[in-house]
């Protein structure tokens, strides 16, 4: 059942609008008799060939995106522990609460900054003020004589900042925008320029010209919109979305 859902979430408006416009293209070929023969390798070459690239490489900087979620996540983690459980008992203006809380508003600046589009650079400043306040107390480790932890977390920050600003990029930059925008026009032209082609079945078996027709939109429809899905991994529209929820490890965190 799980999977005729996710097959049905996948059919839109935009599915049964060009399938409607290729069945009524094929039909209005064969009342004129306007028929003819195409490779149907023209298909494959002009328009699916393009959405398999695009979804194959969305779906590796989805993947990119989600390792580096995991890597922020647990270098978060690793300075919690190290603020709770080397540093908290010799300092007693650390709290891991603090810390605990501040990373949490953290995290949910981290991925408002990554489903905005507009990126915020109040959003920014936010996110790189709570660098800056976490090195301020990395340098609590020097104050009780632990210089070794305190180039350790100091090199965890660092691959934190790193981890982010992947993400951000990730999130600012995408799959090319002209093999994108190449797809969406020929797949909207594709139902017109082919319809002869279709027409054509309908002399050998009645109807057998509108069935491929339909067929065909609704396989490459249902490919541009898998790849516009999975295009932005963070903005919670696609089933394969990034869940900043659920990958929050510093929320399940006690104090």
């Amino acid at each position: 059942m799980e999977a005729i859902k996710h097959f049905v979430y996948v059919i839109n408006l935009r599915t049964i609008i060009i399938g409607l416009i290729s069945a009524t293209a094929t039909f209005l070929c064969g009342y004129f008799s306007l028929t003819c023969d195409m490779p149907a390798s023209l298909i494959g070459i002009a328009v699916v060939f393009p959405l398999v690239f695009s979804i194959n490489a969305s779906f590796q900087r989805r993947d990119h995106a989600l390792n580096e979620y995991g890597e922020l996540n647990a270098r978060l983690v690793s300075l919690y522990f190290a603020h709770k459980l080397h540093l908290s008992k010799r300092s007693e203006d650390n709290s891991p609460k603090e810390f605990r809380d501040k990373t949490l508003k953290f995290l949910k600046l981290v991925a408002e900054d990554l489903r905005d589009e507009e990126k915020s650079k109040e959003r920014k400043a936010g996110i790189y003020n709570y660098f800056h306040d976490l090195s301020r107390q990395n340098a609590k480790f020097l104050d009780v004589g632990l210089p070794d932890m305190h180039a350790t977390v100091c090199g965890w920050l660092d691959q934190t900042i790193r981890s982010y600003e992947i993400l951000s990029k990730i999130s600012e930059y995408r799959t090319p925008k002209g093999l994108r925008a190449y797809s969406k026009v020929f797949l909207n032209l594709f139902p017109i320029i082919f319809a002869p082609y279709f027409a054509s079945f309908n002399a050998e078996l009645e109807y057998m010209g509108y069935i491929i027709a339909v067929i065909y939109s609704f396989v490459l429809v249902m490919l541009s919109t898998i790849q516009e899905n999975v295009e932005n991994p963070f903005d919670n529209k696609g089933l394969d979305d990034i869940n900043f929820e659920d990958d929050n490890r510093i929320r399940i965190l006690s104090d």
